[in-house]
């Protein structure tokens, strides 16, 4: 039985995380191009052969604090990754998050450093609580966040489940999961 090799540590040594700019849309092709049929429909829940210009605009509309995305590029200034994080405009305390590594950069850690580094981020800028909308059949980011996040409420939300990640900042009480807690995530 063949096992996927995973990478050295040197692979992840490699990658250098940035801000996305706006006027990037030939890195998301890049991106795009590098994950298999299978692999977009774990992302976007949905059959995407290609992103249209709507979704093209949304994924650029960044700002660096309420819309934040984190590209992963090798050395060489090639793309294999991406994560976004959206604040919730009703919630300024929460943020939706998303992430999408290339196939060829699967089980590598690159979504862990994007994710680790994004989080970072969102709790710099006030977040208490990160959401993200996974399908059931992916195991593989099931499991990575919530081994990134161990106190994590899980709902069902149509064809998706919705993880809610608490963030510790440092205060004795975020790493308890309310009543509130509870109710707010089953309100939303």
């Amino acid at each position: 039985m063949h096992r996927p090799t995973r990478s050295a540590p040197a692979d992840t040594a490699r990658i250098a995380l940035r801000d996305l700019r706006p006027d990037e849309a030939g890195l998301l092709d890049t991106l795009m191009a590098g994950l298999s049929p299978r692999s977009r429909y774990l992302r976007f829940h949905t059959p995407t052969p290609a992103l249209s210009t709507r979704m093209r605009r949304a994924l650029l509309d960044v700002d660096g604090h309420d819309r934040v995305a984190l590209v992963a590029e090798t050395d060489a200034g090639t793309p294999v990754g991406i994560a976004r994080a959206i604040r919730d405009h009703r919630h300024p305390d929460e943020a939706e998050i998303a992430v999408a590594v290339v196939d060829a950069w699967h089980r590598r850690g690159v979504g862990r450093r994007l994710l680790t580094a994004l989080a970072e981020r969102a709790r710099a800028g006030g977040v208490r609580r990160l959401t993200a909308r996974v399908l059931p059949e992916n195991a593989a980011a099931l499991g990575l966040v919530r081994d990134l996040f161990p106190v994590t409420v899980t709902r069902r939300d149509d064809d998706a489940l919705v993880l809610t990640a608490v963030l510790d900042t440092g205060r004795p009480d975020d790493w308890t999961i309310t009543m509130d807690d509870i109710l707010a995530d089953l309100a939303a």
